[in-house]
């Protein structure tokens, strides 16, 4: 037997566990190796479970476990996840897990570790939850130089700006719903603010592109600040607004943000609604590719996780994880180029003129009705990113919040 040592015995964690038991014996019948827990290590009492024999307080209890062979991290968190991984790794265990934060802040110093003892880090539940994506593009797309990832790679804050445009409601009235139903945790902020997008686009473009894991710098913004006037523009505009992370490969360097965007109709991630992940990526011989399913969820993710299980049972003397090894330099995130939106909160006869000097060439947007009396938007002309955001920095004018507007 396979001895699975599982760290966190939460939603993720939970789910590992319900589909070594349930699925045993198919995973038996499709790879020849029998996948079973060994050790858990949780802080809560589980005595009620049918296998609370194999519960444990001490996380060195089970990455120093004889019996485990594989370690999956399911905790969360940067520390102490990252030592006990480490652990894991020096006592010759594989690991396999689905924590973004730790991959995005610690993957090279942990696929350095596993390389020397000849071990694999594996973390396709990292990135996309239950949609296969790295695998893909490290072996299935290998034939390609792949260049452009562009991806919705959040549920929640997707959830919540579907609501916003097709609903009609508020941004509070949508993140108090997506409370409701368990999409949102209590405290929101990784995943509004675009923390959680940011660190899954580092681990997408380390993957395609070679570069190494660095989420420092990547410019971020999340959707706080939108509002829902902002979804009538897009309606009225015939787009879609989602928070986008994108990722490129420019010669020797890679850029990469976070930010939210007006997608035509016409563009293939502008229809993911609701919780649903995309993940579009071009490749040099197969053009676009989109990657579409469930980016979140207690089964979605530990269906990956257990993939790379059995991955790991299949081949448990490849490498830690194939990816082309490159010198690449990070390139300033704001430097492709693109069109904004934004709205002025002055009257366009009073204002319109002063925002045509700053932006020549843009077009302006009113709204019919008299809540929209006093604001008009703004589309500027194509033009460096960090150009355009420097000159709605320096607009003399109250605004709202300011959104890419360009296909990607």
């Amino acid at each position: 037997m396979i001895g699975i040592g599982l760290l966190g015995h939460g939603v993720v964690g939970g789910g590992v566990a319900e589909i070594l038991r349930n699925n045993r014996d198919s995973i038996l019948e499709r790879t020849g190796q029998d996948i079973g827990l060994a050790a858990v290590c949780d802080l809560r009492d589980f005595s009620h479970l049918p296998y609370a024999s194999l519960f444990t307080r001490d996380a060195y209890a089970v990455t120093g476990n004889e019996d485990v062979q594989v370690v999956v991290e399911c905790m969360g968190g940067i520390e102490p996840a990252r030592s006990f991984v480490l652990d894991a790794i020096r006592h010759g265990k594989h690991v396999v897990t689905s924590n973004k934060a730790l991959v995005a802040d610690s993957g090279e110093e942990i696929s350095r570790l596993a390389e020397e003892r000849g071990v694999r880090f594996l973390y396709e539940a990292s990135a996309g939850g239950g949609i296969p994506v790295i695998q893909p593009l490290r072996q299935c797309l290998a034939a390609n130089r792949l260049n452009h990832i562009a991806g919705i790679l959040n549920g929640t804050t997707n959830y919540i700006l579907t609501r916003m445009r097709d609903g009609g409601v508020s941004f509070q009235a949508a993140l108090k719903e997506a409370q409701q139903l368990g999409y949102a945790e209590q405290d929101p902020s990784a995943d509004i603010q675009g923390d959680d997008a940011r660190r899954k686009i580092c681990i997408l473009s380390h993957v395609a592109f070679g570069s190494p894991f660095d989420d420092s710098d990547i410019f971020t913004q999340g959707i706080a600040e939108l509002s829902r006037e902002d979804m009538l523009y897009a309606r009225e505009l015939g787009r879609a607004v989602k928070l986008l992370a994108v990722a490129d490969l420019s010669g020797d360097g890679w850029r990469a943000l976070v930010a939210p965007a007006m997608l035509p109709a016409d563009h293939p991630l502008s229809s993911v609604n609701d919780v649903f992940n995309a993940v579009l990526v071009h490749g040099d011989m197969v053009d676009d590719v989109l990657f579409y399913g469930r980016g979140a969820g207690a089964r979605p993710t530990a269906s990956a996780i257990v993939g790379d299980l059995v991955d790991i049972a299949l081949h448990p003397n490849d490498p830690p994880l194939c990816v082309e090894k490159r010198h690449l330099s990070k390139l300033p995130a704001l430097g492709g180029m693109t069109r904004l939106f934004l709205r002025v909160l002055c009257p366009l006869e009073e204002k319109g003129a002063e925002v045509q000097r700053i932006f020549p060439g843009a077009r302006l947007v009113r709204l019919d009705g008299p809540s929209f009396a006093g604001e008009f938007a703004v589309i500027t002309e194509e033009g460096e990113e960090a150009a355009l955001r420097a000159c709605v920095d320096a607009l003399p004018l109250p605004h709202g919040a300011v959104l890419r507007y360009a296909s990607v």
